[in-house]
Parts: C-alpha cells; sequence; structure tokens
C-alpha cells in the first residue's frame, strides 16, 4: 500500500507569501499622510504667529491715534498747534527715558512725546496730524511698516 502524503508547506507564489510586504507599505502609507498633515499644521502656526503680531501692532496704532486726539483734546485752546504735525521715522528715535522738556509748550511735548512712542512701539512708524479750523475736526493717521501687505494704515477723526 502507497501512501500519499499532501504538502502543507507554503509555497512563496501563494497568496498570503504575496502579502507580506502590505503592512510595511501602510505603514510608509500612513508616515508620509502624518508628515503632510504636521507640514501643514506648523504651516498654519506661522500664519497665525504673524496674524497676532499684525493684530497687535494695529492695536498698538489704534491707541496711539486715540492717545494724541486726547491729548489734543486736553489742550484744547492750542489746537491749531497741533495742525501739519509729522512725525517721519528717520526723524525720531526710541528713547526709554523720555522726559518732557519744561522749556518747550505742552503741543511740543506732546507731539514729542507721541513721536517717541510711535518710534518704540511700531517698526518704521510715521505720523501725522491735520487740523480743519473750519469744523474743528482733528484727524490723526498712523502708518507703519506691516507684514501684511494689504493691511491699511489707521486714522481717527474726532470734532473737538
Amino acid at each position: 500500500m502507497r501512501r500519499s502524503f499532501t504538502s502543507t508547506a507554503v509555497h512563496p507564489d501563494t497568496a498570503s507569501a504575496k502579502q507580506a510586504g502590505i503592512a510595511l507599505i501602510e505603514v510608509l502609507v500612513s508616515v508620509l499622510i502624518l508628515g503632510v498633515g504636521l507640514l501643514g499644521i506648523a504651516a498654519m502656526q506661522s500664519v497665525s504667529s504673524q496674524m497676532t503680531n499684525g493684530a497687535e501692532q494695529r492695536t498698538q496704532a489704534i491707541l496711539l491715534t486715540y492717545d494724541m486726539l486726547d491729548r489734543i483734546r486736553a489742550n484744547g485752546g492750542s489746537v491749531a498747534g497741533y495742525d501739519g504735525t509729522e512725525i517721519k521715522p528717520e526723524d525720531v528715535n526710541c528713547a526709554t527715558d523720555f522726559a518732557w522738556d519744561n522749556t518747550k509748550s505742552v503741543v511740543d511735548n506732546d507731539i514729542a512725546e507721541w513721536g517717541n512712542q510711535l518710534a518704540c512701539v511700531l517698526p518704521e512708524a510715521t505720523g501725522r496730524i491735520f487740523v480743519n479750523a473750519a469744523n474743528g475736526a482733528v484727524t490723526v493717521w498712523v502708518d507703519w511698516k506691516r507684514q501684511d501687505p494689504d493691511g491699511q494704515p489707521v486714522a481717527a477723526t474726532s470734532i473737538l
């Protein structure tokens, strides 16, 4: 009597042997997707940081604009003295120890302090003050070097 044996060994050409590398490919694809996702998060974080910086600068510009309007309002008898004021970045340096000069007028000291604040808070800031004597409107305008090319300068007008 002859016995016949059937082999249960897996041949390299069977289906299970063909799928042996699939797990490695799945891991590589997963790592690729994760890497793209992390790059997207890093780019979003960078843009968020720039926008936060831009919002901070805009807030500072608004505060400085209204600060000057409040100074002009407080010195209401000398409103005309503020007219035509222009602060340029090349004319002012940030002085952390700024002090009023008692030999100058309140208008001159207000303008000097405002210019110092512009120089200390905003990059390459320019400030202008326009007074319309006919209707009492005072416009204070602040512009600075922004990273956002679409950003606009800040201007506020008040009738005194």
